[in-house]
């Protein structure tokens, strides 16, 4: 087991992973399952995407343990949509530790969770930086670029929805400047929406001067504010 990882149990049952490194829990401890509905699937209103067009695009910016990438996608099979699910991250947890959270458990489609452990199996320690696609049903595809984040060209007008779900500012700035966010902007289509965890005054000015429009919405429990930004 990675040593600078640990599973924890959050308050709805759902599990996630504690970082040392940064300090922090992947995902809220008043519940992985609630913050990850809540903030990114709910908050990005992907039962409407799914509603209006028979293929959508999404990045992840962080994708952590995958739980926002199978959240999505299983209700894209659900739906019978075509899915690319784009997700930068540095690195991902070890398959010991993705079968200990038991994700598979929290959704129909246990094949995307068993799909992403056998993937990150083929991997005996460190996954190598690099673009990585692991393809799945009704043509949908999960590409994970494994690497800095800040050093992606994002292709412009190229995303319905993106999730930014990078630790927070405090220990991954880089990721929370104008800059990057404005590339963030740039890569939405019209039209589009991007949902973060965060409701920090830096960041949802970031997001005003990089062009959104921000909505401050409920939090999920334990959380007061979240953000939603949508591109007009």
């Amino acid at each position: 087991m990675d040593q600078s990882l640990r599973i924890l149990t959050t308050n709805d049952g759902s599990r996630t992973l504690y970082s040392n490194r940064y300090q922090q829990s992947f995902h809220s401890v008043h519940g992985a399952l609630t913050e990850s509905k809540h903030v990114f699937v709910d908050g990005a209103k992907i039962e409407d995407l799914f509603r209006s067009k028979p293929t959508a695009t999404i990045l992840e910016i962080g994708f952590g343990t995958g739980l926002n990438w199978l959240l999505t996608s299983s209700l894209a099979l659900e739906r019978q949509i075509q899915l690319t699910y784009n997700a930068l991250d540095q690195q991902i947890p070890t398959a010991n530790l993705l079968s200990r959270l038991n994700y598979g458990s929290l959704v129909e489609a246990t094949s995307l969770n068993a799909l992403l452990i056998k993937w990150r199996n083929a991997f005996h320690n460190k996954i190598p930086d690099g673009v990585y696609q692991l393809k799945h049903e009704h043509d949908s595809v999960l590409q994970l670029f494994i690497g800095e984040a800040t050093e992606v060209n994002l292709p412009t007008l190229a995303y319905d929805r993106i999730y930014l779900d990078a630790f927070d500012p405090t220990m991954n700035p880089g990721l929370w400047k104008i800059e990057f966010i404005q590339q963030l902007y740039d890569s939405l289509l019209d039209g589009g929406c991007l949902t973060t965890y965060s409701a920090a005054g830096h960041v949802r000015r970031a997001l005003e001067g990089s062009g959104f429009s921000v909505i401050r919405r409920p939090g999920p429990p334990g959380k007061r504010e979240v953000l939603a930004a949508w591109k007009s």
